[in-house]
């Protein structure tokens, strides 16, 4: 008799649980959908009420992960034997909205840090960092960005006795732009040095570019990007492009790359900035 009424409970409440199902199956659809779309792979700033907010979260300005020195989490090899380590972080402080413009202000940083392969052991050779603040907007397609940053560079123990090194420490201010077009994004920036030591001549230019395509095997997108640092002929134009795969989710994150990369020019490393290099790089970037 038991059985029975537990049958009969579950046949009344049959067409609510039909609808549940119904309906968590729409979401799962309506969340496949989204990840065919290829709009998570530039996410969106969150939502944010008008006027004034503190702590907003993300920042107007997307990070570019074509460019080999914004901030990212990252591990790479290159084709030398050395290993490469990125790891930065940002957070904006205050955030004001009105209608499709937004404002940012907040403070960021970054380690580039690299590590030459000694047997089974990577001792750490040089390391450079940076903090700062940063100002941002975005209205429709368009972002802005305006950076006052400090940076310095360091050889480590992994090169100790092998090189001498000397000071390099500057402060500059950064002009960035970027526009989104579809799948692609191409940004334009331009660098003004404040202080620098070693003595440089204080202008440089940025042009770049990365696009996640559409087309998609599961979660994984085509990647593609480029860039290039226009500067003096001390520090000389170094060029970057890349290609691999893009890990994006549904829920808007950013993405996870999967990249080989080539870069000839000037390196881009402060103790190294006066000698050329040309290499490639293979490994894991996880965009902040």
């Amino acid at each position: 008799m038991k059985k029975w009424g537990l049958w009969l409970f579950v046949l009344a409440l049959w067409p609510v649980i039909s609808r549940s199902e119904t309906i968590l199956s729409q979401k799962t659809v309506d969340a496949i959908l989204d990840l065919d779309e290829s709009s998570s792979a530039f996410p969106p700033l969150p939502e944010m009420p008008e006027g004034w907010s503190a702590l907003p979260r993300g920042r107007p300005f997307p990070v570019l992960p074509s460019d080999p020195r914004d901030l990212k989490l990252g591990l790479r090899k290159n084709n030398k034997g050395e290993l490469e380590a990125d790891v930065g972080g940002y957070r904006s402080v205050a955030g004001w909205r009105s209608g499709d413009l937004s404002l940012h202000t907040g403070i960021e940083g970054n380690g580039y840090f690299q590590m030459r392969q000694d047997g089974s052991k990577f001792p750490l050779a040089s390391s450079d960092g940076l903090v700062g603040i940063y100002g941002e907007a975005a209205r429709g397609p368009w972002a802005y960005q305006l950076r006052y940053t400090h940076i310095s560079a360091h050889l480590s123990d992994g090169l100790f006795g092998v090189r001498t090194p000397f000071v390099y420490t500057r402060e500059f201010i950064q002009l960035r732009t970027a526009l989104q077009l579809g799948y692609f994004r191409p940004y334009a920036g331009y660098q003004f040095l404040t202080h620098t030591a070693p003595d440089l001549p204080r202008h440089s230019l940025q042009l770049g570019g990365y696009e996640i395509l559409p087309a998609h095997y599961g979660i994984v997108h085509p990647y593609f990007g480029a860039d290039i640092r226009i500067r003096n002929a001390q520090e000389g134009t170094t060029f970057e492009l890349g290609a691999g795969a893009a890990l994006l989710s549904h829920l808007g994150t950013p993405p996870i790359l999967i990249t080989a990369n080539y870069l000839k020019g000037h390196d881009l490393r402060g103790q190294f900035y006066f000698e050329q290099t040309e290499k490639w790089t293979f490994g894991l970037d996880l965009q902040i």
